[in-house]
C-alpha cells in the first residue's frame, strides 16, 4: 500500500507548481500595463501644461439678466494686471492679455453677442501687460464695430483706468477708487542693513550701469537720472491714451495726472467717467450703443480644468517671508508700473 501511494503523491505536486508559475507574466504584465498608463498620464498632462496657452481659452456663459434676443457679455477684469504664467495650460485670468484676448475674440465670433462690458476691478498692474490689454480693446472695436463698455467696481486704478479710456464709456460708482494716473518704479535698497550686519555683494560687470538699481548700494544720480527717463517716457503714454481715449487736452491730463487717487464722483467732474451706476447701468448703456432695447447680460467665467486643479495642488507654497514681503510691496519685479500702492 505505501509504494503503490507514494507514486501518485508525486506527480500532483509536480502539476501544482507549474499552475503556480504562471501567475507571474499575468503580475508582470499588469504592472507594465499600469506604468504604461501612468507615462500615458504625465505625457498628456505635459502636452497640456506646455501647449496649452497655445489653444485659445473658451470661457463659460454665466446668466446675469435680462431675456432678449441679444447677448451682451460681461468681461471680468479682476486683480493685477499681469502676463499670464505660460507654464500653466488652460484658461489663463481675464487681467492678463492672453486671458483677454481670449475671451474678447470669443465675442467678437459670437454673432449673438452685440456689446461687451468690462468689470474693472483692479489696482493696475505692469506697463507692458496694460498696454497690450488696452490694444486688445481698441482691436476689438475696430475688427468687430461692438461697443464696449467699462464697470468700475471698488478699485480701478492707474492700470485699471489705463486699459478703461479704450472704451466707448465708463460707467462708475460715486465710492470708486480711480485715479492714480502716473508710474511707480519701485527698486529696494538694502546698503544700510548690509552696512549694518557685514553682508558684501561682489559685482562683475560688462558696463558702468549692468548693475543699477542693486539693493547692496547706494543709486548714484546718473543711474536715477537713467530710470527717471524710463518712468517719464511710460507716464508720456499714459497721458496719450487718457488724452485720445477720454477727449481732454493733453496739458489738462498732466494736471490731473499726478498720481493721486480720486473718488468716481470726482473722476466724473475731472471727465475721467462718464455716468454713475452699476453693472446694470453699464449693461444698459452697451445695449443703447449697441441699437438694442432688450438683451441677454452673461458673465465670462473660468471652471479650471482638471489640469489646472492638479497643478495648483502641486505647486510649491511661497515662503512666507516673501509674501510678508510681497504685501508690503517689496516683492515687486524691479520694472515700471501702473500701479495703485496705498501707502508707496
Amino acid at each position: 500500500m505505501d509504494t503503490s501511494n507514494g507514486p501518485s503523491r508525486q506527480p500532483e505536486r509536480h502539476a501544482e507548481e507549474p499552475r503556480r508559475r504562471r501567475r507571474w507574466p499575468y503580475v508582470v504584465g499588469g504592472l507594465v500595463a499600469f506604468g504604461l498608463v501612468g507615462l500615458a498620464v504625465v505625457a498628456v498632462v505635459l502636452l497640456l501644461v506646455v501647449g496649452g496657452t497655445m489653444v485659445p481659452a473658451v470661457y463659460d456663459e454665466e446668466y446675469v439678466a435680462g431675456d432678449g434676443p441679444d447677448t451682451i457679455a460681461v468681461v471680468p477684469v479682476e486683480g493685477t494686471i499681469a502676463p499670464a504664467d505660460n507654464a500653466l495650460g488652460g484658461t489663463q485670468p481675464t487681467a492678463t492679455p492672453e486671458g483677454l484676448a481670449d475671451a474678447l475674440r470669443q465675442a467678437g465670433q459670437d454673432t449673438s453677442i452685440v456689446a461687451v462690458v468690462l468689470e474693472v476691478n483692479s489696482p493696475g498692474g505692469g506697463v507692458t501687460a496694460s498696454d497690450e490689454m488696452h490694444q486688445s480693446i481698441l482691436d476689438f472695436r475696430e475688427n468687430t464695430g461692438k461697443p464696449v463698455v467699462v464697470s468700475m467696481g471698488d478699485t480701478a486704478a492707474s492700470g485699471g483706468y489705463y486699459i478703461s479710456t479704450a472704451a466707448d464709456r465708463i460707467v462708475a460708482n460715486e465710492t470708486t477708487l480711480t485715479g492714480s494716473l502716473g508710474v511707480i518704479f519701485q527698486l529696494n535698497n538694502f546698503a544700510e542693513a548690509a552696512d549694518k550686519y557685514g553682508i558684501k555683494q561682489v559685482v562683475i560687470k560688462s558696463g558702468e550701469y549692468k548693475d543699477m538699481g542693486n539693493a547692496f548700494r547706494e543709486m548714484r544720480p546718473d543711474e536715477r537720472k537713467i530710470f527717471q527717463s524710463i518712468v517719464d517716457e511710460s507716464y508720456s503714454e499714459f497721458v496719450d491714451v487718457i488724452s485720445e481715449g477720454r477727449r481732454i487736452p493733453e496739458d489738462r491730463v498732466r494736471e490731473i495726472a499726478d498720481g493721486r487717487v480720486y473718488s468716481g464722483s470726482q473722476a466724473r467732474d475731472l471727465g475721467l467717467v462718464d455716468s454713475f451706476g452699476d453693472l446694470d447701468e453699464a449693461s444698459a448703456t452697451a445695449g443703447t450703443l449697441a441699437g438694442t432695447k432688450d438683451a441677454t447680460v452673461v458673465r465670462y467665467v473660468q471652471e479650471p480644468t482638471l489640469t489646472e486643479t492638479l497643478l495648483a495642488r502641486l505647486a510649491p507654497q511661497e515662503p512666507q517671508a516673501q509674501q510678508i514681503m510681497e504685501a508690503a510691496g517689496l516683492g515687486l519685479e524691479p520694472k515700471p508700473y501702473y500701479l495703485y500702492l496705498p501707502g508707496a
